[in-house]
């Protein structure tokens, strides 16, 4: 792998940035303007599965919402409180979080990243665009 790659999701960082801080730069347009806040289910779930942050169960599971989301068109706010009702229960017994034996699964070659979306969008809309196209393209791939 580049020295210049990331080593969990293999995206080729430039100008300093790392995958993180470009995540939080999205979260923070997400949080202030709705219009890229639209799509905030999304950008969290890609992240989290492009840098190994979910345990096996979660990951199963927002697969499954992907899929949901994608393929059902199910919104996101039905999808949200599904996550508050389900996250919410005590008889849950898995973990959202991966934990450090977990992370050895056997990585992906993603053909689109969140360094893409920082590259190819413009505006909210073309960024709500990219973080369906790049979650579609996360679905085909796991």
């Amino acid at each position: 792998m580049s020295p210049n790659a990331c080593p969990r999701c293999g995206a080729t960082l430039k100008d300093d940035l790392t995958c993180e801080s470009v995540f939080y730069k999205f979260l923070a347009l997400e949080f202030t303007d709705a219009a890229y806040g639209a799509v905030h289910m999304l950008t969290v779930a890609c992240y989290m599965i492009q840098h190994d942050q979910y345990s096996n169960e979660a990951l199963i599971w927002m697969k499954q919402r992907l899929y949901d989301y994608l393929e059902k068109g199910t919104p996101a706010e039905q999808i949200r409180k599904q996550v508050a009702q389900e996250l919410g229960q005590e008889k849950r017994n898995w973990k959202i979080t991966s934990q450090k034996a977990e992370s050895q699964r056997s990585k992906t070659p993603w053909s689109m990243t969140i360094m893409d979306v920082a590259t190819q969008h413009h505006d909210a809309e073309s960024y709500r665009n990219c973080i369906e196209k790049w979650a579609a393209t996360i679905l085909k791939e796991m």
